[in-house]
């Protein structure tokens, strides 16, 4: 008996040692979160803390769930900490996360925090929004936020992160927003990320992501919403699994490498499919765009030509596929698209006539189809886009005259641009009623006749420039032209007047009459 007593205890030593080796956690206390909470604010720099944290102290304990920025739950415990915008400066080093186990949100977004994100902030897991937005961290992304298995929204844009999305965020089942935008993060979209299939809104513009665009993504993706990756470095094809994701209304991807065909995948050609949901509402796969529900693809390697069925998404607002190599004719819209307020689709190869039914667009406000093929005339009906603020129909193929219609685009402000086509006849007074207009370029053509008179009255005209055509006679005295530079008129032999670089018109004429009346003796 003696001896089966003695030996218990030995048998028992090694886990008993095992015991006091691992961590210990305290429950967690209102005391215990305070002191965390206080121990962080001291060491925000520089000293003393912003006044908006006055209220973090230790004599303050009882009332801590009115602290600045602090939820509790009904049991007195921190479950949410929100201090965007709040001034802060300094790190997250000395925040001690393991003390607040029923922290939900933690939203330090807007504000001048730096230096790295804690590995330790993988152990908030009751964590569902992370918002560390608009700072200054750096380095890595924790691999360890991929514990947070409840993260519901996870906002990092606009901050200094290096390296690579990690493959762990794809234990984050639940994530439904996630923002990377603005950082300098490489490397390729991880596969994992397609186990995101409540995924609404991914952002990770302005990266330096490289690789190509897998199928699963747009696969798993089924409640995408927004998807902006522009100013990266992705190439390869867009897969036509694009077309599954029939909710998604912001499809942002300019500046990227995707080459290939239009409308069959984004590198042979974009997916047929991509329009099959009709909720696209912003596509951009190139150019800056401020619009919402919008659809770019600029400055990528899109060939092929524009699908005609982007004209059935009748919410679609903006239009942008400039700086791609684009051919074919410009489709026919069919009047679903009367939404619209821009459309541009500059730097292509398009060619053919410009499709009278763009007159149908009555609420457009920019139409750039510039430095493309077109050809024929300029189609009347563009005098129905009434609510047109700037018009360039520059270096195209056009010819014929203007129509007369186009001086009833009353709205025309920032620009009308018909310049390096063949356009002909003489320039319409009635361009005169373009009041607000600030910018009237018609250089490079074969306009002929003389400058109307009535164009000075055009208050609003800052720049004019009408070079290179056969103009003559006498350029009007107005302000207008009387300041505007030589380079202005150059180009028209037969033009004079008190303008630099131009003969006064009293010596050319009477030179010329005398050459005449020699002639007729």
């Amino acid at each position: 008996m003696t001896k089966s007593t003695a030996t218990c205890p030995l048998f028992l030593f090694p886990f008993l040692c095992l015991l006091f080796l691992l961590p210990f956690q305290a429950s967690p206390s209102p005391t215990t979160e305070a002191q965390a909470l206080v121990k962080w604010k001291n060491s925000l720099s520089p000293p003393p803390p912003p006044p908006s944290l006055s209220s973090w102290s230790l004599t303050n304990i009882p009332h801590l769930c009115n602290w600045t920025g602090i939820a509790c739950n009904g049991g007195g415990l921190v479950t949410g900490i929100g201090l965007s915008g709040s001034s802060l400066n300094g790190t997250l080093d000395a925040l001690d996360f393991t003390s607040f186990p029923n922290l939900t949100r933690f939203d330090v977004s807007n504000n001048n925090l730096k230096g790295p994100i804690p590995s330790s902030i993988g152990n908030l897991s009751q964590l569902r929004f992370l918002e560390l937005a608009v700072n200054f961290f750096e380095g890595a992304i924790p691999r360890s936020i991929g514990q947070l298995i409840k993260l519901e929204k996870l906002d990092l844009r606009l901050n200094k992160l290096t390296s690579s999305i990690p493959s762990e965020f794809g234990l984050c089942s639940n994530l439904t927003y996630l923002a990377l935008a603005k950082n300098s993060i490489s490397g390729e979209l991880p596969l994992s990320l397609s186990n995101l299939v409540r995924l609404s809104l991914f952002r990770a513009s302005h990266n330096r992501l490289s690789g190509e665009l897998l199928p699963d993504f747009f696969t798993n993706w089924t409640e995408l919403v927004s998807l902006k990756l522009q100013s990266n470095f992705i190439s390869g094809q867009i897969p036509p699994e694009i077309g599954s994701l029939t909710k998604l209304n912001h499809l942002s991807m300019y500046n990227n490498s995707l080459s290939g065909l239009f409308l069959r995948s984004f590198t042979g050609e974009l997916p047929p499919d991509l329009c099959s949901g009709f909720a696209l509402r912003y596509l951009m796969i190139k150019g800056t765009n401020s619009l919402g529900r919008c659809l770019t693809i600029n400055g990528n390697k899109i060939a092929g030509c524009i699908p005609p069925e982007l004209g059935k998404l009748s919410q679609l607002r903006a239009l942008t596929f400039y700086s791609n190599d684009l051919t074919g004719k410009i489709p026919r819209r069919d009047g679903k698209s009367r939404e619209l307020l821009s459309l541009n689709l500059s730097n292509n190869h398009l060619a053919g006539d410009i499709p009278i039914s763009l007159g149908n667009l009555s609420k457009l406000n920019y139409l750039d189809l510039s430095k493309n093929a077109l050809s024929g005339s300029i189609p009347d009906e563009l005098a129905n886009c009434k609510n047109l603020l700037s018009l360039n129909l520059s270096n195209n193929n056009l010819s014929g005259v203007i129509p007369p219609e186009l001086g009833n685009l009353f709205a025309l402000q920032i620009l009308l641009d018909l310049s390096h086509n063949s356009l002909a006849g003489s320039i319409l007074s009635n361009l005169a009623k373009l009041t607000k207009l600030e910018n009237l370029n018609l250089s490079h053509n074969n306009f002929s006749g003389t400058i109307p008179t009535v164009l000075s009255s055009m208050s609003s005209l800052g720049s004019i420039d009408l070079s290179d055509n056969k103009l003559m006679g006498a350029v009007p005295s107005g302000r207008l032209f009387q300041q505007a530079p030589e380079s202005a008129f150059i180009g028209n032999p037969g033009l004079c007047g008190n303008v630099t670089g131009l003969s006064p018109c009293g010596t050319s004429n009477k030179s010329t009459d005398q050459r005449k009346r020699f002639w007729l003796v």
